[in-house]
């Protein structure tokens, strides 16, 4: 089984809590291929996802990030 951890820090609970709600349906949704589990403590959200294939893993990994990164830069333009 191939693992990856992925640990992002936000400014603010808040930020971190805004970004958490608004991936999380795409969180559970994605759970066909690979298993992840994510979870939120004040400002950091922990993210942990295994599969057996590593272009598995590669792929739910970019998706995270992607999704982070539209949901990030959404909370930035609305905070403006």
């Amino acid at each position: 089984m191939n693992y990856f951890e992925l640990i992002l820090e936000f400014d603010s609970e808040e930020e971190a809590e805004i970004i958490y709600k608004s991936i999380f349906l795409e969180h559970i949704s994605s759970q066909i291929k690979s298993k992840a589990t994510m979870d939120r403590n004040k400002n950091v959200i922990k993210i942990n996802v295994e599969a057996e294939d590593i272009s598995i893993l590669k792929a739910s990994i970019y998706s995270y990030l992607r999704w982070i990164g539209v949901a990030q830069n959404i909370y930035n333009i609305c905070k403006e």
